[in-house]
Formats: structure tokens, C-alpha cells, sequence
């Protein structure tokens, strides 16, 4: 297994298969890793097991505090991370947790993950290169079709807005079949990230 840290899981193969990052390396001990993805309630009771264990664990809400505040954190799904040396014992205590079978709305390998969202405050690479930072989701007035609005993080940083379908959809392989990436846009670690001068 291999660690990718763009994304903090423990992957097969040299490319990681959520974030199509090749730059993965063998997992430290103290390498968080994520264990599951789970519905904010069930999260709860798993990061409750993981303490009474002595597990250190931390939590990422998938639709972002700002969302979670104002739909609540019922509707949230919450990504929970241990450290790697501990993942194995975390991994059999979620697989006991759940009587041996992980839950039906957990993705298991390649099976398809819940929707992408875009995250608020993450930093987002273009599939030509560009990065850019999410400073929030809105709707049309009239439609009220989501939209995306991100910020370039080279230039001007001026301020752009795209329907959310389409910032979060997957390249279009007959247009761009050299893409490095899956989606138009990915989540990188903002302190991983290479900032162009300028993208074509």
C-alpha cells in the first residue's frame, strides 16, 4: 500500500485512483489515513469506539462547516482519519462495528463513492494546471442551480463562478485524452501545490 497525501489514503498502484496523484511514498506511522466515510451520526458513535480504544482520530465534514451550519449536520457525511499505525486495529474495529460488513452507503473499492461536492477553503487544480481556491457555493436567483465561485491563486486572483455540475464534473476524454486528471477540477493540499505563473 502506498499513502497519498493529497487525499490521506492508503492506495494500490503508483497513481492514486481519487485524486490522480503519482506522487505517492510508503505511509509513516504518524501519516493520517482515512478509515471511513460515514453519515455524520454513525461518524459520531465510530469516533467514540476509536477513543475507548485509545485511537487518536480526527474528522473532515465532506460538505464543509459553512453547509453543515445551515442544513445541519444530519444531512453531513464526515471522513474519519487515524494515524497509520494504527489503522489496521481502527479498520478491525470499524469492520466489527458494522458486524463484519461496512455499511451500504460506504464505497468499497471500486465501487462509487458518494457526490463530489466542492468543498469551501479547499484548493482546487485545474486539469490544464491552474490552481484555485473555493470561497463559496451559490444560486441562481431564478434557477437556483448551484454555482461554484473560486478564486485563480496566480495573476490578478481574480474571482470566477461556474455551475457546480461542471466544476465538478470529468473531463471529456475525446477533447483532452492526455489529461492527467479525472475531473476538471481535484482537491490538492494547499501546501503541496505548485502555483503557475500563468495557465493557458
Amino acid at each position: 500500500m502506498e499513502y497519498c497525501k493529497n487525499c490521506q489514503r492508503l492506495v494500490e498502484g503508483p497513481i492514486c485512483k481519487f485524486c490522480r496523484n503519482t506522487k505517492l511514498r510508503a505511509p509513516l506511522d504518524a501519516d493520517f489515513c482515512m478509515v471511513a466515510e460515514l453519515p455524520y451520526f454513525e461518524a459520531e458513535m465510530l469516533k467514540e469506539l476509536f477513543g475507548d480504544n485509545g485511537i487518536p482520530c480526527t474528522e473532515r465534514s465532506v460538505l464543509g462547516a459553512g453547509i453543515t451550519v445551515n442544513l445541519g449536520a444530519n444531512l453531513d457525511r464526515v471522513r474519519l482519519y487515524v494515524p497509520y499505525d494504527r489503522y489496521a486495529f481502527a479498520k478491525e474495529l470499524f469492520d466489527s462495528y458494522f458486524n463484519g460488513t461496512e455499511p451500504t452507503d460506504e464505497p468499497e473499492g471500486e465501487a462509487e463513492e458518494a457526490p463530489r461536492k466542492a468543498e469551501i477553503g479547499r484548493v482546487y487544480r485545474h486539469f490544464k494546471g491552474g490552481l484555485y481556491r473555493v470561497e463559496g457555493v451559490a444560486k441562481h436567483s431564478e434557477t437556483l442551480e448551484e454555482y461554484v465561485v473560486y478564486r485563480q491563486m496566480y495573476g490578478d486572483e481574480s474571482l470566477w463562478v461556474r455551475p457546480a455540475e461542471m466544476f465538478l464534473s470529468p473531463i471529456d476524454r475525446e477533447k483532452y485524452p492526455n489529461a492527467m486528471q479525472t475531473y476538471r477540477f481535484e482537491a490538492v493540499e494547499e501546501q503541496d501545490a505548485e502555483t503557475p505563473d500563468s495557465v493557458d
